[in-house]
């Protein structure tokens, strides 16, 4: 787990060299960010590597999953709303973001299935396994179950945490109606198109 730990964290580390600064001032408490961003590559470690040694798939089926699901969540769910919401980034910046995910992602997930030891299948791996195996309905039932309680806690904790400050509505030029109902009236006025794009972030 530590190694796999200090393996991310050096991605971090090469994919930011590659990249290069995505601000041009200057960041105070660099030994403080360090250790928050060592303690991220910690926890993404402990989740990751729980899939990987549970996963019954190995060599580059497994990776090209690993990736897919590490850049999905880490970037590419959050750069997407990035670019729907904030439209006053530098240029170029968006676009060096995804990049830098990719450059991240790419070498750890071959790194942690190699240093798990998932690079061939084991005899377990090889048994059927019948737990995804779902009729339609079913698929879209539980689909609809899962985007509804994203949906649900996304507005939730979006209006009780982040709309609360301020310095949020300020940034947003939003205001604060007072009641969580009355934002979510203003949303189906404004932008009646964002229940259905988070609903679709839900589902991928």
């Amino acid at each position: 787990m530590a190694a796999l730990t200090i393996v991310l964290f050096i991605c971090f580390a090469v994919a930011g060299g590659v990249i290069g600064p995505l601000s041009s001032s200057a960041t105070p408490g660099q030994a403080s960010a360090a250790g928050a961003l060592l303690a991220v590559c910690f926890l993404n470690t402990v989740v990751l590597t729980h899939l990987i040694l549970r996963s019954r798939w190995s060599g580059w089926r497994l990776i090209a999953t690993v990736f897919l699901v590490y850049y999905g969540v880490t970037t590419f769910m959050s750069q997407i709303e990035s670019a729907v919401f904030i439209t006053r980034l530098p240029p170029g910046i968006l676009p060096r973001l995804f990049l830098m995910g990719a450059l991240i992602a790419a070498p750890f997930s071959v790194l942690a299935v190699l240093i798990l030891g998932k690079r061939k299948a084991g005899p377990a791996d090889t048994e059927p396994n019948a737990r995804l195996v779902m009729n339609a309905g079913e698929w879209a039932w539980k689909l609809a179950v899962i985007a509804l309680a994203y949906v649900t806690l996304y507005f939730t904790f979006g209006y009780f945490i982040a709309w609360r400050s301020p310095a949020v509505r300020e940034y947003y030029g939003g205001i604060d109606p007072g009641t969580l109902l009355a934002q979510m009236g203003t949303v189906l006025r404004n932008t009646p198109w964002l229940i259905p794009f988070q609903l679709l972030r839900a589902m991928l």
